[in-house]
């Protein structure tokens, strides 16, 4: 085991390279002078002196390789640069918004599993009745409708019909546990409807795949009660193949937060984000950037390590 995870982390070495180069590209080919988007056409040319320092300052009076590893090394330092809007370092913006996406992905998680691992068992014991067609109908249109829509339909009801609907509201944990809570477990499910389609989907075709196999064959034959047949055996082998797919949509799902918290207006790092892209914020927009995608790598990192431990023909 020890080998296999020092292998899955020797991987992960060119991985951040190449996310790094995409991200250091995405700020060094932005079309235009950096300097003149971020200063103004008009104030660039009537103060040459802000302008120079403002070039010093992002390393623009070097070569591109040069900056680039001036950034690379700052980033390995912990050092994303600071905000050119607020003045205050970018990884204490994130850090400080980041709760906010932990407690979210936490929870649109559980509510993925929670929900989704049972429907899907029962969708495979159910397997072609009229209500394993409807799960499977309704998991097929809760992955084509995007999550954006979801929300945006959520919020909009909410308004109309239900103004007391605890949404477009955020209350730190710390502050009062039961309305942050209450707060977020909406956000948190229609999140959780991007992961949810999906292990509804994989769960019933891999218990299904296991129900066919000869140990279940044998467990029947010894005269085990099919529910232990199933949620005994067949279900506990099906779960390593539901982990994987799981831990793929957590990437999509880094990927939905953004939008999900600026419907909802949570504060959280998407929102960061999607603030600093419409200041033109720069170093705020790479780092966060870097950040997110080093996020969905680890978490990937995790899952294969988990995968491993749980499967030894994984880590042979």
């Amino acid at each position: 085991m020890p080998s296999y995870i020092a292998t899955r982390l020797l991987s992960l070495i060119p991985i951040f390279l190449g996310v790094s180069l995409l991200v250091f590209a995405m700020q060094a080919l932005v079309p235009g002078d950096i300097v003149d988007i971020m200063m103004g056409v008009d104030q660039a040319f009537g103060d040459k002196q802000a302008e120079a320092r403002l070039r010093q300052q992002l390393h623009l009076d070097r070569s591109v390789p040069e900056r680039y590893l001036l950034w690379l090394g700052a980033a390995l330092r912990g050092d994303l640069g600071a905000s050119f809007v607020s003045g205050k370092p970018i990884v204490a913006e994130i850090l400080r918004r980041l709760p906010v996406n932990l407690e979210l992905a936490a929870l649109a998680i559980a509510f993925a599993l929670v929900i989704g691992i049972p429907v899907g068992t029962l969708s495979a014991v159910w397997r072609d009745t009229w209500a394993d067609a409807g799960i499977r109908f309704g998991s097929v249109l809760g992955y084509s409708v995007p999550n954006f829509w979801v929300a945006t339909l959520t919020v909009l009801l909410g308004s109309l019909y239900l103004p007391s609907m605890p949404i477009l509201q955020y209350v730190p944990f710390s502050e009062d546990p039961v309305r942050n809570l209450t707060l977020v477990v909406i956000p948190s499910f229609v999140l959780s409807l991007t992961v949810l389609p999906l292990v509804v989907r994989m769960t019933r075709a891999s218990v299904l795949e296991n129900l066919r196999l000869d140990y279940v064959r044998t467990a029947r034959a010894k005269g085990l009660a099919e529910r232990r047949v199933v949620f005994r055996h067949v279900l506990v082998n099906s779960l390593i193949a539901v982990l994987n797919v799981t831990g793929v949509q957590i990437g999509i799902l880094i990927g939905g937060l953004v939008l999900t918290e600026e419907i909802f207006i949570l504060p959280g790092v998407g929102r960061f984000l999607l603030e600093s892209i419409q200041k033109r914020d720069f170093p705020a927009i790479a780092g966060t950037t870097l950040f997110l995608a080093t996020a969905f790598v680890t978490v990937n990192l995790v899952v294969d390590v988990l995968h491993g431990f749980l499967d030894p023909r994984v880590r042979r």
